[in-house]
């Protein structure tokens, strides 16, 4: 596998080069997405299909932990949130405290609960909602994984 500079490539980051074949009607839909979207490349259509994708399948811990690994390159939250939470389709809402930056998950059909955090600066995570609730804290095993939940004792089952 080649790693190669591209001129598309935000800084700080490399691409490594990867050949995959792919059904002739999936790239009807990928040259078709690429016209709709006035891309330049069908490199750049694909790149786009597959963050959606990837973005659609995170949770709170993978997006706190994608937060954080872009504030410790930029050290700033403003930055670090226009990376990795604006457009995300996940994330509801997001609102500036200072340099502390809360954000609030979208309410799914299967999670009704309300997930957000605030994130300092210096990294400091505070859980909010559901998180909060639920016993998840920040530390244990990486930047941030959920932890034990607190179960209520009194349940018959």
């Amino acid at each position: 596998m080649a790693k190669e500079p591209e001129e598309d490539t935000p800084s700080g980051h490399e691409n490594i080069r990867r050949v995959y074949a792919l059904p002739a009607e999936m790239v009807d839909r990928i040259t078709q997405f690429q016209q709709e979207k006035g891309l330049a490349s069908e490199v750049e259509a694909v790149r786009r299909l597959l963050d959606e994708a990837l973005k659609g399948r995170d949770d709170a811990t993978k997006i706190i932990n994608r937060f954080l690994a872009k504030l410790g390159q930029t050290r700033s939250t403003a930055e670090a949130a226009r990376e990795v939470l604006v457009g995300h389709p996940k994330v509801q809402q997001i609102t500036f405290e200072g340099d502390d930056v809360i954000f609030w998950l979208k309410e799914t059909a299967l999670h009704r609960d309300k997930e957000g955090a605030v994130i300092s600066d210096n990294g400091k995570v505070e859980l909010l909602g559901s998180l909060k609730e639920y016993g998840w804290i920040p530390g244990a095993g990486g930047p941030f994984s959920p932890g034990k939940m607190k179960f209520d004792s009194d349940i018959p089952f």
